[in-house]
């Protein structure tokens, strides 16, 4: 007879079937007391929420945790990974943020449902990731549950329609139509309505059932749901508000993206419901309205100080930002946005001071006149003197003072805007470098970016640029130069723009490696735009010491994709601009799209065909060979490509490209047909099909060993007749580094440099280079025909009706493009002809004089224009004809 199976503890030997017995007596005693106690404190919607096979797991889990005596801290995984269960024993405010910050982050969070036991003892949540199935009519209970929804809507909600009830259930997903209640979703709806389209967020309060809880939902476009759920969450405890139980679902909101409902059922710091008079519900509700685009550091230094508020804290770190621009280039070791944040913390009851200052400056009700204002700032500085010890913290302060000061309007009262703007008086940024003033400039700090738009006339038109690092490195390093981008391509735009009646403009956005692309761009647009619409609704919260309207108009630069400018076109109509179809160019539609139609490409060919014959080179005939910067998935150099194969086949042979990416080079020649597709599908370099390569060739991706290095060097090391930077970052090529673009013999490794792209070199590079036998024609001739084309495409766009353009679209375009052509070829024809009579003067010095006597005669009209007598104004419109 076998033994029975033994176990030794502590020098005993237990007997295993009488061990089994004492576990499972165990576990059935307190299975006996747990059991009766979950039925009776976990809320009933648990029930409702949960399937009887997942209720046993939480039941069985809570069994045994409390039969070991252990806490119940548990975290339940499913195999797949795509459930969690989150147990803690007490339930108190902030369990839930807590909790939200232990989640995965490459997870997407789709559910999430909060059920609290009515004693407290028990917090139990569940977390879902991943896709959920939408809607199916094809599905019996669903379809069940639609008909239900239909028939109660008709009967007792008369205004959602039948269209409408059906539209919102193929929006939403499987599992929210089946547990949401007819009553329920049709609020939800009324929620869905007021956001849809925007990413903007919409809170409401309402009554729960238990008049000591009330509900609280928040419904916001295109938001990461982990993140907005640990925000609301934070916020919530911050003011002592317990969340008894949560819902999260996401509802499909078309090409706009997607909307998130959060609700919150929760009970006030005094265990009652919230009073939706009290201030308590006023700061949360505000708050709640902004949560989503609030910066992490504003977040944080306001829940480290119990006494500042998120607007106050987050004008401090915007003015932080602000003035960072400035004094980096007193002190760039002294002064980081890092230091800067700890020393306005430091100095907290100054820093609040001046952040009350700003508000009351800009209070909509009863500003501070001039007077009050400059008492008041004389007052704070007599204490920052008196009581600031360190000279840094006194400068940072001080220049913060200085910052309000400059301020001219401001959107900080506008109740749900997306980023904190102002609009600067820009002697406040000027350095001696900076020493040419712009006309205008705005500032805008939202989450995760900063950005500014610098414009050198009232009527002004320049792209919007939007610089992404995807290292904390190189964002600080662009952190350092961010003002000085947009300061010089608005000054090189102001160059550039000789040929259309607008000045020089340039909007340049900084974003931090884990914010988002598309959410920066488009606070930053709108926050412009709370500062320059005439809506009443927002100008009666902004007080204006401007006191003139503005209209910007803005074009694509970097980072600027199709669907970000109809977004921008369609919410400067609905925040009501008056010329929404005119603040941005290069719409898909209704206008001239420049990757679609390759117009500065176009401009840029014609610059280099010049240059190729000026260095004795006849592209017609000759075989060439060209490097570029800049990949085939881009607006300058993918078109560039298409045109060189259309124009000059294999003739042109493309020696080497850089970009994002890496970078691919073959002495011989890249396959053209490999590059076309590349150009067509939207793919970088490190795409090139390896196949397709010549014996010589090679491709390099910049996560392979020595790939950046070649990257960043390729436009220095290939040899070609001409180099045409169409990317890259500004001042790649400066006075300290541009010796390497020689080779060991001193010549050029292109003879030709065409600049495709913005400020690729520096003046000094310039200088040095053309010193060396280099025809360089610069980036304010080579690249203009964009903004050119955008001022045609505005102008009609003020003249004309969407039907109206539309109708002449493809002759108009073809006749925009044969102009653009017309005047490259008469200023690049131009400038080597002033060359060859003048070759002891380099190219780019004729380019920036032409550019300057241009300017300056348009400038002199327009001076003049109003003083023509009605006897010439015959003439007058003959001559603007022509």
């Amino acid at each position: 007879m076998a033994q029975r199976p033994a176990t030794e503890i502590k020098g005993q030997r237990l007997d295993g079937s009488r061990l089994v017995d004492e576990v499972a007596s165990s576990l059935r005693e307190t299975a006996e007391a747990v059991t009766p106690w979950f039925l009776k404190n976990m809320p009933q919607v648990y029930f409702q929420d949960t399937d009887h096979a997942t209720q046993l797991v939480h039941l069985r889990a809570i069994i045994a945790a409390r039969a070991s005596g252990r806490p119940i801290e548990l975290t339940l995984r499913s195999e797949d990974g795509s459930q969690w269960t989150s147990m803690r024993p007490l339930d108190y405010p902030g369990v839930l943020a807590e909790l939200a910050k232990e989640l995965p982050i490459d997870l997407p969070l789709r559910a999430a449902k909060i059920h609290t036991a009515t004693d407290g003892q028990l917090v139990l949540d569940t977390f879902e990731f991943g896709d959920t199935p939408l809607f199916d009519e094809n599905d019996p209970e669903q379809a069940a549950k639609l008909e239900h929804t239909l028939a109660y809507a008709s009967e007792q909600l008369t205004e959602w329609s039948h269209q409408e009830v059906v539209d919102f259930f193929s929006r939403c997903n499987a599992d929210y139509v089946m547990t949401v209640t007819p009553l329920r979703m049709s609020a939800h709806w009324a929620l869905f309505k007021r956001v849809s389209g925007t990413d903007g967020t919409a809170v409401q309060l309402e009554a729960e059932a238990d008049p000591r809880l009330s509900r609280i939902v928040v419904t916001v476009g295109n938001s990461t749901r982990r993140s907005m759920l640990e925000r609301i969450a934070e916020r919530m405890s911050r003011s002592g508000i317990n969340i008894r139980r949560a819902y999260l679902d996401t509802i499909d909101d078309g090409a706009n993206g997607s909307i998130s409902m959060l609700g919150f059922v929760v009970q006030g710091p005094d265990g009652n419901a919230i009073d939706p008079e009290s201030q308590l519900w006023k700061s949360v509700h505000d708050d709640l309205l902004r949560i989503k685009w609030l910066d992490l550091r504003t977040l944080s230094l306001a829940y480290r100080h119990p006494e500042l508020d998120l607007t106050r804290a987050e004008i401090i770190t915007a003015l932080v930002d602000l003035c960072y621009q400035v004094l980096v280039k007193e002190n760039p070791y002294a002064f980081t946005p890092a230091r800067l944040i700890t020393l306005a913390e430091r100095n907290l009851v100054i820093s609040l001071a001046i952040a009350e200052l700003f508000l009351a400056r800009f209070d909509p009700e009863k500003p501070l006149t001039d007077v009050e204002f400059e008492t008041r700032r004389h007052e704070l500085d007599q204490k920052l003197s008196s009581n600031v010890d360190l000279e840094d913290s006194r400068m940072a302060l001080r220049k913060m003072l200085e910052a309000v000061g400059a301020v001219l309007r401001t959107n900080v009262y506008v109740p749900d805007r997306y980023g904190l703007s102002m609009r600067i008086e820009p002697q406040f940024l000027a350095t001696t470098e900076r020493s040419n003033i712009p006309y205008g400039v705005f500032f805008v700090h939202g989450r995760g970016f900063n950005g500014f738009h610098v414009r050198f006339r009232d009527i002004a038109r320049g792209g919007v640029r939007a610089v992404h690092p995807h290292s904390a490195d190189q964002f600080a390093r662009e952190s350092e130069r961010l003002y000085d981008e947009a300061y010089n391509l608005a000054s090189a735009q102001q160059l550039k723009n000789k040929d259309i009646p607008e000045g020089g403009a340039k909007a340049t956005l900084l974003i931090s490696p884990n914010s988002r692309t598309t959410r920066s761009v488009k606070a930053f647009v709108d926050s412009i735009l709370d500062l320059i619409t005439p809506a009443p609704e927002v100008r009666a919260h902004i007080h204006d010491r401007f006191g003139r309207d503005e209209l910007l108009y803005f074009g694509p630069d970097e980072g600027i994709t199709p669907e970000m400018i109809e977004w921008i076109v369609d919410r400067a109509e609905r925040r009501g601009y008056p010329l929404p179809t005119a603040l941005m160019s290069s719409k898909p539609s209704a206008g001239i799209n420049h990757k679609e139609y390759g117009v500065t490409s176009e401009g840029v060919h014609v610059f280099l065909r010049v240059g190729l014959e000026t260095i004795g080179i006849d592209p017609e005939k000759d075989d060439f060979s060209i490097k570029i910067t800049g990949g085939p998935d881009g607006d300058v150099a993918g078109n560039l490509l298409k045109i060189l194969d259309e124009n000059y086949g294999n003739r042109c042979r493309i020696v080497g490209i850089a970009d994002g990416s890496g970078c691919a080079e073959d002495p011989d020649g890249l396959n053209h047909e490999e590059l076309l597709r590349l150009f067509r599908a939207t793919l970088p370099i490190a795409s090139f099909d390896q196949s397709q390569l010549g014996p010589k060739g090679r491709i390099a991706a910049i996560d392979e060993p020595d790939g950046g290095h070649l990257r960043n060097t390729l436009h220095n090391r290939v040899q070609a007749d001409a180099f045409v930077p169409c990317g890259g970052r500004p001042n790649a090529i400066h006075e300290n580094n541009a010796h390497e673009f020689l080779n060991d013999d001193g010549e050029p490794s292109s003879k030709l440099i065409v600049e495709g792209a913005n400020l690729f070199l520096t003046p000094e590079a310039r200088q040095y280079l053309c010193q060396h036998g280099t025809l360089i024609l610069k980036d304010s001739s080579a690249n203009k025909c964009g903004v050119i084309c955008s001022s045609y495409e505005i102008a009609a766009c003020m003249l004309l009706t969407e039907e109206q353009f539309l109708s002449i679209k493809s002759v108009f375009v073809a006749q925009v493009i044969e102009k653009l052509r017309e005047l490259a070829r008469r200023e690049a024809e131009l400038l080597t002809r002033l060359h060859r009579q003048q070759p002891q003067v380099p190219v780019p010095e004729l380019s920036i004089r032409l550019s300057r006597v241009m300017i300056r005669t348009a400038d002199a009209i327009e001076a003049a224009i109003e003083q023509v007598p009605e006897s010439d104004e015959g003439l007058l419109k003959y001559l603007v004809k022509e």
